[in-house]
């Protein structure tokens, strides 16, 4: 309430104090799970992401950028709360438990936009690196190839479609400074609407503690290719997170292909040490739950909004735990532009168990 409060405050001051051009965006993500454990005992769960901004135009290049957010959260093994994630067994929102979050401030910034492709910022920033186009890890708040959703509060420039230079005190503790750069290049002959090439790396360093590697290095590169009816794709992502003496490497490979009405979408992640240490190590120090993952969804269009995907996938998660692996049926529904729908049953294989499950999971941006 206190938040809401604020909200519409600042929404009447820019308005009548600053005759300023008011609007909102956001996204909103929101799925029910049934999972059935050992012995068929029902696990239901829900779960939502819901983030707005709220855009004051102060005048036609400078913009003041106010966030809230609202997730559901879970109670973990060690009694402490969590945020939920999407179409997850151990980290959703049980049905019964109080899963209606409050909004809370999601971070305020100033941009002043000098040019056309030059912008910049003042205020708390947020970036993330290398983030996966695979349904089950796509919020890069928990899962990326390289670097998840990092946040800071500082000064930074925007520039091109997807550059950034930040610099400013880091969320990783109160001791922290941090700076984190990428761009984007297109390279020379490969740069046209039906045949790309582009390749961004990216540095982020840390200083003051908060991790245990104090820089990251990635580099993200995609390759794109279009006919009348065949277009197809395919995305490569390297990290290296120096820890303990030791290069953590990550790698993730995205291809993609779309023959008329037929598509086939997936995804092989991979994690190793340069050394030989062991794979706890490895997961500790990199950011998805898995050592090695591989993902393959073959889907074809009934309709021009409706599509059918068999979803194949195996996860080992480290030494010393199972390998386990999915089968996902999934229907895919798109209503209006912005929203999607999938309708989807789960069959998980593990070790002396098998885990049914079905639910439905949405995805709004307005």
């Amino acid at each position: 309430m206190r938040f809401n409060t604020l909200f519409l405050s600042l929404s009447a001051f820019a308005v009548t104090a600053f005759a300023a051009d008011v609007s909102f965006e956001g996204s909103l993500d929101a799925d029910y799970g049934n999972y059935l454990e050992k012995d068929f005992k029902v696990n239901n769960a829900a779960n939502h992401d819901l983030r707005l901004k709220m855009n004051v135009d102060l005048d036609e290049n400078v913009r003041a950028v106010v966030g809230a957010a609202s997730k559901s959260i879970f109670v973990n093994s060690n009694g402490s709360e969590e945020y939920s994630r999407l179409r997850h067994r151990d980290a959703a929102t049980p049905m019964g438990s109080d899963r209606w979050t409050a909004f809370e401030f999601d971070g305020i910034s100033l941009e002043w936009t000098v040019w056309r492709d030059l912008t910049f910022v003042f205020g708390d920033l947020s970036y993330s690196f290398g983030a996966f186009d695979y349904y089950y890890w796509r919020n890069s708040d928990y899962y990326a190839g390289v670097l998840t959703s990092q946040g800071l509060r500082g000064l930074g420039v925007n520039f091109g479609k997807d550059g950034y230079v930040y610099v400013g005190a880091s969320d990783a503790n109160d001791k922290s400074g941090r700076i984190a750069a990428s761009y984007a290049f297109a390279m020379p002959g490969l740069n046209q609407v039906n045949h790309k090439l582009t390749l961004a790396p990216m540095l982020d360093i840390i200083k003051g503690g908060g991790r245990a590697h104090r820089y990251t290095f990635g580099v993200d590169a995609n390759y794109s290719r279009s006919f009348t009816d065949l277009n197809y794709a395919l995305r490569g992502i390297w990290g290296i997170h120096p820890s303990h003496g030791d290069l953590v490497n990550t790698f993730a490979v995205e291809p993609s292909l779309n023959y008329k009405k037929f598509s086939v979408a997936g995804l092989g992640y991979f994690a190793f040490l340069a050394s030989d240490a062991g794979d706890d190590l490895v997961i500790a120090d990199t950011y998805a739950p898995d050592e090695t993952m591989v993902y393959v969804e073959p889907s074809y269009a009934l309709a021009k909004k409706f599509s059918l995907g068999l979803a194949g996938e195996w996860h080992k998660p480290g030494e010393d735990k199972d390998d386990w692996f999915l089968i996902a049926p999934t229907g895919y529904l798109y209503p209006t532009a912005g929203v999607d729908l999938s309708f989807w049953l789960g069959y998980a294989i593990t070790e002396g168990h098998n885990n049914p499950s079905f639910g439905i999971s949405s995805s709004v941006k307005f």
